[in-house]
């Protein structure tokens, strides 16, 4: 049945009719077609007028029938509502009991958190208005004389017990928030039914569409309903719908904001040039100047003070970088894709609750988080994509905040800047040799000194640290995708121009560079730390050896030639004979120039925005060039010989050649409904043996798992088997009448016999649970041994 619209929702038209208001509070809300208990939520919470994303993506979503909705706009920009207030709307406020209704699929644990907490409390507000308002659905009581219960969500993430989970998903939710690698472990391992699916959301549908979530979302879209609709949401979408076709949209719409505007307009770019050996120390000139001396008393309101977060590589960095920082004395959290989900979830909570300054982390947490007050985002390594900067410097400068970037630029970056100007263009970023900027000599050379010196002697560990996050450096820089080719040969001609001019001092440190003589001497210390000698390195320290005067010679027969090759080129041009009489070179007259190209009809060479687009694709070279490769089927045998004989591997223990059965790295598969293969641990019977733990469970579908007290016999309600009347324990238990027998039979009523669990002959199976009557025996042996050996010794005995 309807809701009734609240009367602060009405208004009176001079012919009296009574219809909803289209101004004031919540008038913009009502245009877009939300209801009113969910405009009175969205009130509550000061959401006054919608974002651009959700005047444009919520009335399709709402339409009748529902339309795919593929969603970008930059972060910050309120994606997280535009999908979440659909789905309230359509899924109400009620819990139905027939399973889940929606799915939120997400790449991250922390951003499944996050769209809990956000959708939660906004469902929370809508019971409450239903509360206060006459609702008639909500006016009625169940059979206990309770109202309907609320919305029931569900957080599937990895790094939590699987007991718990099938819990969760055994109450039938009507919203399921996952991360698709564990939700796909639920639904092989329950054999689950999503026949009651109605709505599909993927948050951050371009990094879920990658190759890394390939397998297990081709599996879960297998088995979802084809009646679904879809949602798809992100800050870097491309605008080819065709590298979304496996999530199976139907007639969807295409809504892209911002897409010259990639990043908010409030947020400043920086970038500092630095030398690989540098970073720390830079690191450290960077903190002392944006958030101040370690060790510093904390303000009386902690959330005015300034706080930053820190992107590095590997997890590896994320270890050396945040015991580096704490060495230091700044309060450090840390996050990486392997640490524990609880210690991830205290980490983050403490930077939350500004208890820590600092947040040092991989790019698990470059996406979708919110932070409220976020001022500076460092990029200790630049990413290698546009796609990842554009996310990690969102999480600054949001809902209308001032925020800055820092990224430090070492010269194996130079390509990957290159490709970052091209997807950004100049009027944003400006050119790279302009961009780049650098830091004071004197406060590197101090910081230097202090890691280098005085934190090795202090803080041992460091260096073992700092050299194991060398070797992930060097395995990281042979593992990340290579940049644009011609972002190569523009970061050539980069790095040649930064050897003659040297990046100047950036704006921020003007404090240090007041004095002339200052910004001189920093301008001489750069030019030499750019000097680049001349000699070999058979002549240093070897000017009168032997190779050292090969070399000599050699430069100078070589020099010799260039000069006689220069000057023939320069004969060969004055060759006409006359020389030309000087001419005055006169202005050009300033004509106003007329493009020959008419953009509605004129057709370039490549395609308007192009390159950007590139940024914005979710196909690696490797993918794109799987496409482009033929398998050729044998014309004879030796070829699926060899195939069958190369699936053989020896086994050590067995001592001959076994057939492999799994995985290339040896792990047993097995074959899921749609023709996959998973890894065999999905389905692990693990969901059974949690189900034989709670008896009342029924393989249908559970409505509740609470309700009365457990008896150890039978689920709640069921009286518990009545004990013998001279003490004793059940059937079948330790002393009982009919030892042996299951279930209280007879000892010759052999057809109701149940056959004993395989085990040792003549030992009894124990359950590992003991009764109440066998708790009290052995208190009763217990206490008897103690009145025993507490008796007064006999007489005659010594």
């Amino acid at each position: 049945m309807a809701a009734i619209t609240p009367s602060w929702a009405l208004e009176t038209t001079a012919d009296g009719e009574v219809k909803e208001k289209t101004s004031g509070p919540g008038g913009q809300w009502r245009a877009l077609n939300v209801g009113p208990d969910l405009i009175r939520s969205l009130l509550m919470r000061k959401f006054k007028s919608p974002t651009p994303i959700q005047r444009a993506a919520i009335p399709p979503s709402l339409s009748t029938p529902p339309r795919d909705i593929l969603g970008m706009a930059r972060t910050g920009s309120g994606k997280t509502l535009a999908y979440l207030i659909p789905l309230l709307q359509r899924t109400g406020s009620t819990h139905h009991g027939q399973g889940p209704r929606a799915l939120i699929l997400c790449p991250s644990r922390e951003l499944a958190v996050q769209i809990y907490s956000v959708g939660k409390d906004l469902a929370r507000g809508m019971n409450k208005s239903n509360g206060k308002g006459k609702n008639k659905d909500e006016g009625e009581e169940d059979e206990e004389g309770k109202g309907k219960e609320g919305l029931r969500w569900a957080v599937i993430i990895g790094g939590e017990g699987m007991d718990a989970q099938f819990e969760k998903m055994s109450s039938n939710p009507d919203i399921v928030i996952a991360t698709p690698g564990r939700f796909l472990h639920l639904i092989v391992e329950m054999h689950m039914d999503l026949r009651h699916l109605q709505t599909v959301i993927y948050d951050e549908a371009d990094r879920l569409f990658e190759m890394g979530f390939d397998v297990q979302l081709r599996e879960i879209l297998h088995r979802l309903p084809s009646t679904r609709q879809n949602l798809l949401f992100s800050a870097t979408l491309p605008s080819s719908v065709a590298e979304f076709a496996k999530a199976g949209l139907v007639n969807p719409l295409l809504v892209r904001l911002d897409a010259e505007q990639k990043i908010s307009p409030d947020l400043s770019l920086k970038f500092l040039s630095v030398k690989p050996g540098e970073k720390e120390a830079s690191l450290l000139v960077l903190l002392r100047e944006i958030i101040g001396k370690p060790n510093q008393p904390q303000p009386a309101d902690p959330s005015s003070a300034s706080q930053a977060i820190v992107f590095v590589a590997t997890k590896h960095h994320v270890d050396y970088v945040a015991e580096l920082l704490s060495t230091t004395g700044y309060r450090t959290s840390l996050i990486y894709s392997s640490l524990d989900q609880v210690a991830r979830q205290q980490q983050l909570a403490g930077f939350r609750n500004h208890q820590t300054d600092i947040l040092v982390v991989t790019d698990v947490a470059a996406r979708g988080l919110d932070i409220p007050v976020m001022d500076h985002v460092i990029n200790y390594d630049f990413p290698a994509g546009p796609r990842i900067f554009v996310h990690r410097v969102g999480r600054t400068a949001r809902a209308g905040r001032k925020g800055t970037a820092y990224s430090l630029i070492v010269k194996e970056d130079f390509p990957y800047l290159c490709d970052l100007h091209t997807f950004l263009g100049t009027e944003r970023m400006g050119e790279p040799v302009e961009a780049l900027r650098s830091l004071p000599i004197e406060q590197l050379s101090e910081n230097i000194e202090y890691v280098f010196h005085n934190l090795d002697e202090t803080a041992p560990h460091l260096t073992s640290l700092r050299n194991v996050m060398r070797k992930g450096q060097g395995m990281f820089e042979r593992s990340r995708t290579k940049a644009n080719p011609t972002s190569y040969r523009q970061a050539k001609a980069l790095a040649s121009a930064l050897s003659n001019n040297p990046p100047r001092i950036d704006d921020m440190f003007e404090d240090a560079m007041e004095d002339e003589v200052n910004e001189e001497k920093a301008r001489l210390l750069a030019k030499v730390a750019a000097f680049t000698p001349s000699e070999t390195v058979f002549e240093v320290g070897k000017r009168e050896s032997e190779s050292a005067v090969i070399m000599k010679k050699r430069r100078k027969t070589v020099d010799e030639r260039q000069k006689r090759v220069s000057k023939a080129e320069t004969e060969k041009s004055t060759a006409s004979g006359m020389e030309k009489a000087p001419v005055k070179e006169l202005p050009a007259p300033q004509l106003p120039t007329k493009n020959f190209k008419d953009p509605s009809f004129y057709l370039d060479h490549t395609q308007r925005g192009a390159e950007a687009e590139k940024g914005y694709s979710l196909k690696s070279g490797v993918e794109s060039l799987s496409g482009a490769i033929t398998d050729m089927t044998a014309d004879e045998g030796t070829g699926p010989k060899a195939q069958k004989a190369s699936q053989l591997s020896w086994d050590r223990k067995k001592h001959k050649f076994i057939k492999k059965n799994g995985s290339a790295d040896g792990e047993k598969m097995i074959r899921s409904e749609s023709g996959a293969l998973l890894p065999a641990s999905y389905s692990s019977g693990k969901y059974q043996e949690w189900k034989s733990k709670r008896k009342h469970m029924s393989d249908g579908p559970v409505e509740a798992l609470g309700g009365g007290r457990r008896g150890r016999h039978g689920p709640p309600g069921q009286k518990r088997k009545a004990e013998d009347k001279d003490g004793e324990e059940d059937a079948g238990g330790k002393g009982g009448k009919n030892q042996g027998n299951v279930k209280g039979k007879g000892k010759d009523d052999f057809k109701q016999k149940t056959p004993r669990k395989p085990g040792k002959k003549g030992i009894k199976q124990s359950s590992g649970l003991k009764s109440a009557m066998d708790i009290r025996k052995q208190r009763e042996i217990v206490q008897k041994r103690k009145e025993k050996n507490a008796r007064k010794p006999h007489k005659f005995r010594k």
